[in-house]
């Protein structure tokens, strides 16, 4: 099949573009063409067909489009840039999948898309009760959750062929590794630490994609998708697991807070029955991180207490408790 990727050069774009080589399609992947991005296709330039444009222009859209058999539809502004920024994130989310529906309904022979929309839309999660499924509606809590609801809603109603992904929390060794930053630890520190939370590798999660272009079964479905029972831990769990693995160490209880957060265990029994996934499971992920962090996490541990005393500036439980840093 000849498959598009949007947003191909992001983490979750090239796991789903080296996953579709490997199965043997024909990749067109579109991405903006700014230098980190030209940067990373550069190793693909032999392999695929590189577009370049903007989501937010029609044009841009329906030449890459144009003679694709299905489109992985990743590209996205993503929280908390979707709140800082909302008009772009707006033009990009959902203006952007409109230009994509619009473009779809003008071939012959429309493709499916297949969609990355995120566990977030079910609204922030207390600790208890069943695990969550496609069929639970949306709950619009801020920029991000609202433009991800109206996308699934324009492609419900669109009469076009869909999967909708709603995916849990997908980060890999890299992200695990790098995207800590004082924004996030101030929402790190400010969540109940009991909060469930349901883990996918990426690499799983591009996966089901590639499978789902290729399951005639998962049409029309809104499909939960998590790592499975060997991924289910509480949010304290999962990163006390990490800070662990890298050399930081866990952080007390005491550090986090009480609030409610928009992640919890996933029924995934529809989605792994239809696309059969599930691969990584939460313990090879550490595994994977500590390999990843083994020259890096004596350096770490040696500077732990510094930067588990920079990383605390940021929680507001831990302050109230022991005064400023």
């Amino acid at each position: 099949m000849r498959v598009l990727v949007t947003g191909a050069f992001g983490r979750l774009g090239l796991k789903g573009i080296e996953r579709l080589l490997e199965e043997g399609h024909s990749v067109i992947a579109f991405d903006v063409p700014n230098r980190r991005n030209r940067k990373v296709a550069r190793g693909f330039e032999d392999r695929v067909r590189i577009v370049w444009g903007d989501i937010r222009f029609a044009a841009d859209v329906a030449a890459a489009v144009a003679d694709c058999d299905a489109i992985i539809h990743n590209a996205g502004v993503l929280a908390p840039a979707s709140e800082l920024h909302p008009d772009l994130a707006y033009a990009v989310n959902v203006g952007g999948t409109k230009n994509m529906l619009d473009a779809m309904r003008r071939m012959k022979a429309p493709p499916i898309i297949v969609f990355a929309s995120s566990l977030s839309v079910c609204g922030p999660r207390v600790p208890g009760g069943p695990p969550l499924t496609g069929d639970f509606p949306a709950v619009v809590t801020d920029n991000y959750t609202s433009n991800k609801a109206e996308c699934e809603q324009l492609l419900r109603e669109s009469g076009l062929p869909h999967v909708i992904f709603r995916i849990g929390v997908s980060v890999g060794v890299r992200a695990a590794a790098g995207d800590l930053s004082p924004d996030v630890f101030r929402v790190l520190f400010s969540i109940d630490p009991d909060t469930r939370l349901e883990w996918v590798h990426p690499e799983d999660v591009a996966l089901a994609q590639v499978r789902a272009i290729e399951c005639r079964r998962a049409l029309g479905k809104t499909l939960m998708i998590g790592g499975g029972e060997s991924c289910r831990l509480t949010f304290g769990e999962f990163y006390g697991a990490m800070f662990d693995a890298t050399g930081v160490g866990r952080f007390p209880l005491e550090a986090y807070g009480s609030g409610e957060y928009y992640c919890d265990w996933l029924d995934t029994d529809e989605s792994q029955s239809l696309l059969d996934y599930q691969r990584i499971s939460f313990d090879e992920f550490i595994e994977r991180l500590r390999k990843e962090s083994r020259f890096t996490r004596p350096l770490a541990q040696i500077f732990a207490p510094l930067i588990r005393w920079y990383m605390l500036r940021f929680s507001d439980a831990w302050q109230s408790r022991n005064g400023p840093a």
